[in-house]
């Protein structure tokens, strides 16, 4: 609250500031406009006061009325505006970003704290505003409102009550599934409406009263805030499903950590402690699955650390509660994520870790063709092979799931990624690729901790096959007939129809490993492990979307034929032993 409530006054010191940038011709000729046919008499005591309300309105309607160029007096303030802190960046931007919007007062959530509903669109928002009395409740009323953290919103504009002439004038800019379509000019007619003929009746102004059902006062987010609501309304020591957790899980994030950890503090403080267990539950659980996810390798490498030095600043300049602070600490110290400690990993799988590790550190140091590659994938595949049968189901649900990362220094995706799925595919494993804080593309593998050790083998031999035989493609006569950009296409011709042989090769790898399983035990391995890396990647909270990496370059028949070539023409057994 105390931050917003500074960002608020913030917000009218830049509003003060925009003020300057307009042009005072059009201000007062739209005041003339609107005065030339105001219902009032010139001997009307209060007619000082509509001109100077009508000053104030033409005023606030300038500060967001474009220029011929389409530039707005906030933006000309905004470029000349140097903040000095953080809050004041994130108020400017805010502000910049404020629309004329119709609402109703629905309730109080807290202290000064209204849920409200959008008349065009029918969504609720949070709106904080300390001058409401009792009286505002139901009532229609229309401002200029931005967005701040949390969820919150503020009025940046005189908050205009909306009699019943009054709201049909501003209803006329409202269009069914579409909202309102033109904030700007709805504002002026408003305007216009009130100086001209006023209003029936306002909105009284006081200190509210307490109200009868208090909420998180620092909202993470409606969604957060939707599901802390659903679980504070259970049964006493009722624990939420998978569902809720999964939904609690993908809603993780730094900021929502920070958020949740502000609201348990507050609403304890309040006496809500049935709302504030919630908020602390859902604090741990956002913990845990930042934890694991930096344990497999996706997101930052050190969020929670991070996110503890962020708090600790904030902490030191007011800007954040010790004691929210102080409950990051506590809660850390209760994360129990399963990172492979917990589940037994027995001698068997560390000497086959330790062998796949070996063969790795040999073909990094001696690199390797792609037909000795696909050999060393088909020696893994044995590994694999006669480590599954060695486990009965029931082993097999106890082993550990890990992850590893690979950033590719690169921002877009290559002809070689088109061999990651099926990298992923043979070594029965998730993949998926994200940016990683750098801007790069990055891909995780995850799944049981040998697959996935096989998998980090995998790719780094079909990366050193990949520069091998590029070298070999390079050197031969199709590339050297290539003049100017036809020798880049050709490479990436080459690495495609390359990417798409080994692919094949790992599929028909992968398919005759799986034979070969059931013939010897009757049973198929890869749905068990499915359902136990589905499990566990649940508690990542991670949503994947699949995407297309296809390249739109032109390819060359006769590159791309070599590369496709390269990758089926040899034996797939001969090689690393």
């Amino acid at each position: 609250m105390a931050r917003s409530l500074r960002m608020q006054e913030t917000i009218t010191e830049l509003l003060l500031e925009a003020m300057t940038f307009c042009v005072d011709s059009k201000v007062e000729e739209t005041v003339r406009k609107w005065l030339t046919h105001a219902d009032i008499a010139p001997d009307d005591p209060h007619a000082g006061e509509c001109a100077a309300g009508a000053m104030i309105f033409a005023l606030e309607l300038s500060i967001f009325a474009p220029s011929m160029s389409g530039v707005r007096p906030i933006d000309r303030m905004a470029r000349q505006f140097k903040a000095k802190t953080f809050d004041d960046a994130a108020a400017l931007e805010a502000l910049k970003k404020a629309r004329f919007t119709l609402f109703r007062i629905l309730s109080v959530t807290q202290s000064h704290v209204f849920k409200a509903e959008d008349l065009a669109t029918g969504e609720t928002f949070l709106l904080l505003e300390q001058s409401f009395s009792p009286s505002a409740l139901g009532r229609d009323i229309a401002a200029r409102i931005c967005r701040l953290d949390y969820g919150l919103h503020v009025a940046t504009s005189p908050k205009i009550p909306l009699d019943e002439a009054c709201l049909a004038v501003a209803k006329e800019f409202i269009r069914p599934g579409k909202g309102l379509v033109n904030d700007q000019r709805c504002a002026a007619a408003v305007y216009r409406h009130v100086v001209r003929h006023g209003v029936d009746d306002a909105v009284e102004f006081g200190v509210l009263p307490e109200p009868e059902e208090v909420f998180a006062l620092s909202h993470p987010d409606d969604e957060l805030d939707a599901l802390a609501r659903d679980w504070a309304e259970r049964a006493e020591g009722a624990e939420p499903s998978r569902d809720d957790l999964e939904v609690a899980r993908a809603l993780t994030s730094g900021r929502r950590l920070a958020a949740a950890l502000v609201s348990t503090v507050e609403l304890r403080r309040m006496g809500q402690s049935r709302h504030a267990d919630v908020y602390r539950r859902l604090a741990l659980i956002q913990m845990e699955t930042l934890h694991r996810r930096a344990f497999v390798g996706s997101g930052e490498i050190n969020p929670l650390g991070t996110l503890h030095s962020t708090l600790e600043e904030l902490a030191a300049k007011r800007r954040y509660p010790h004691e929210a602070l102080g409950l990051f600490r506590e809660l850390s110290r209760r994360i129990s994520v399963d990172t492979g400690g917990t589940k037994h990993r027995d001698e068997d799988l560390g000497r086959v870790i330790e062998r796949i590790r070996g063969l790795r550190a040999k073909t990094i140091e001696q690199g390797c063709t792609e037909q000795e590659a696909l050999a060393a994938a088909d020696k893994v595949g044995e590994l694999l092979e006669r480590y599954g049968l060695s486990l009965s189901e029931v082993e097999l649900r106890q082993q550990p799931c890990e992850g590893f990362s690979i950033d590719t220094g690169r921002r877009k995706h290559g002809a070689f990624d088109r061999c990651v799925p099926a990298i992923a595919d043979f070594c029965d494993c998730r993949v998926w690729s994200e940016n990683s804080p750098r801007g790069t593309l990055r891909f995780v593998f995850f799944g049981l901790s040998v697959d996935v050790e096989a998998a980090h083998y995998l790719y780094d031999l079909v990366a050193i096959a990949f520069e091998t035989e590029t070298a070999t493609f390079k050197s031969g006569t199709i590339y050297a007939m290539m003049v100017g950009g036809e020798k880049r296409s050709a490479v990436n011709s080459f690495q495609i129809g390359l990417a798409r042989g080994v692919s094949a090769k790992l599929e028909t790898l992968k398919a005759q490993r799986n034979v070969a399983v059931f013939n010897s035990t009757g049973r198929d391995l890869v749905p068990i492990k499915t359902s136990v890396i589905d499990e566990e990647f649940e508690k990542l909270g991670l949503s994947l979307h699949a995407k297309n990496v296809s390249s739109r370059r032109r390819v060359l028949a006769d590159a791309y034929e070599a590369g496709h070539e390269a990758g089926r023409k040899f034996e797939v057994r001969a090689g690393i032993e």
